[in-house]
């Protein structure tokens, strides 16, 4: 997500959780408002019904006969029901059904024909001054209301119940103040996306900049410097880029300078010790031949002429050695045109047939590989690899070599096999470095030289070895898809 977006996105989030949290205490609010109205309503009610019920029991001296309840409350309990629009019952004094003003009524609005013996103590025990209020069974918008009614010494006579349908008096109103705060917030939605896109507009733009800036970052060219014309946040942090491009500039020239200083040093290293290699034992035959002439001259012939092929053989070595360091050190610019990979690798193969050695050659399916590269230079890395394969094979051993071709959809992977010496931990981890090698006539740069040609390729060189069974190198190639 763009820093733009995730603007756009905290803007409209606030504002949505600020319509959200303002809905969700309206109608908390209204919820609490209802609740309370309904507890007042009901209270006024009761209130209102025990009075007319006293004023009865005064008409009547004070006290009623438990007998005479249903007679002399009948036609009260239907006027009060009237009066009040309320739905009022008798019970005796066992909670069972005594009066209301229908039955009919009664049952349809599922009022209880015996109350239970616990809800019936309750009553009697603990609605002196206020009922017990219950929800409806059957309506969620109905409460049923329970009291005592007693005498005038405290005596109960029986019990009163009454039915209240709760009234939802704010509803309309919230329903308005919800329409208007969501039209309010249509508009801030608006205006929110407006000054979004205000704010973003030059600040992502100069970002932007600066981010291309970044990706087109060079080391070793000339990267120019960005222009900002505000001290604000904006332009400090430009400051600062400008200023570590200065910096990542005189780094890179230093790192360069330095590189190619330890390349120069370890090149003269590397050139010395090979050239001091076969010094030395051609040192020891010249101070072997004067020996000769001094103390056995007839045989001073003989030994001539091995010193001869001695030395040719070591100067055949030195001059081998320069010309691996001269073609090292020169890569020749490629002439990269599309080869037919099958053709190359058996024409390879045929300089290799010879009686000491078995190269087989197999691939896994019949289709042409066409890869695009130099074919001199993919030539030199198909005779090092197998020329490394067949030296690292011990003497006493047969040799057995193996080229296989397998190919992806997009990629082709040469594998060249031996059942040679195998690699050791220690040699693998420093086995492409130019200036490594295990043998004493090596130059150290084949390997090297193989990575940095299949590299410029786009491919990739890897290996898989076992101590003392063999190794296996795998040269992975991208296909040429043009017909």
């Amino acid at each position: 997500m763009t820093l733009r977006s995730r603007i756009y996105v905290s803007l409209f989030s606030i504002i949505v959780i600020s319509f959200v949290v303002t809905g969700v205490v309206a109608a908390f609010d209204h919820y609490e408002h209802d609740i309370t109205y309904n507890e007042e309503r009901i209270a006024e009610k009761e209130k209102s019904i025990r009075a007319s019920l006293e004023y009865l029991l005064l008409q009547n001296g004070g006290y009623i006969d438990t007998d005479s309840i249903s007679m002399l409350l009948g036609d009260k309990v239907c006027e009060l029901s009237e009066v009040n629009n309320l739905f009022i019952t008798i019970y005796d004094l066992n909670g069972r059904y005594l009066v209301s003003m229908n039955t009919d009524t009664a049952e349809a609005n599922k009022i209880p024909m015996q109350l239970s013996p616990e809800l019936t103590n309750q009553i009697k025990t603990t609605t002196k001054t206020k009922a017990v209020i219950l929800p409806s069974e059957t309506n969620d918008t109905q409460n049923l209301a329970y009291w005592c009614f007693s005498d005038d010494y405290g005596r109960p006579l029986a019990l009163v119940g009454m039915l209240y349908e709760k009234k939802e008096v704010e509803k309309a109103k919230l329903w308005n103040f919800m329409k208007e705060i969501g039209t309010t917030y249509i508009v801030l939605f608006i205006l929110a996306a407006g000054i979004a896109f205000l704010i973003t507009r030059d600040f992502t733009k100069s970002l932007s900049k600066l981010s291309e800036s970044i990706n087109h970052l060079k080391l070793g060219k000339k990267n120019e410097p960005l222009e900002w014309k505000s001290n604000d946040e904006i332009g400090q942090l430009i400051q600062e880029y400008n200023r570590m491009l200065f910096q990542l500039g005189a780094s890179a020239d230093k790192l360069a300078q330095q590189e190619r200083e330890t390349a120069w040093r370890e090149m003269a290293q590397q050139v010395a010790h090979e050239i001091k290699n076969p010094l030395t034992p051609m040192k020891l035959r010249l101070q072997h031949l004067q020996r000769s002439w001094q103390d056995n001259p007839e045989e001073f012939q003989t030994r001539l002429n091995d010193f001869v092929q001695s030395m040719t053989d070591q100067i055949d070595t030195l001059s081998h050695i320069a010309q691996e360091f001269s073609n090292f050190a020169k890569m020749p610019q490629s002439v990269n045109e599309r080869l037919n990979l099958q053709d190359i690798v058996k024409s390879v193969l045929t300089t290799f047939e010879n009686e000491n050695q078995t190269i087989s050659f197999h691939q896994n399916n019949t289709n042409t590989a066409f890869i695009f590269g130099d074919k001199s230079q993919v030539i030199r890395v198909l005779n090092n690899l197998i020329t490394n394969a067949i030296q690292s094979i011990p003497t006493e051993r047969s040799k057995k070599i193996s080229l296989g071709l397998r190919f992806s959809e997009n990629h082709v992977v040469i594998k060249i096999s031996d059942n040679g010496s195998g690699i050791s931990l220690e040699i693998s981890k420093r086995i492409f470095m130019p200036n490594f090698t295990t043998r004493s006539t090596g130059s150290g740069l084949g390997l090297a030289m193989v990575k940095s040609i299949v590299t410029q390729m786009n491919g990739n060189v890897a290996f898989r070895t076992q101590v003392d069974k063999g190794s296996s190198f795998f040269v992975i190639l991208p296909l040429d898809q043009k017909a």
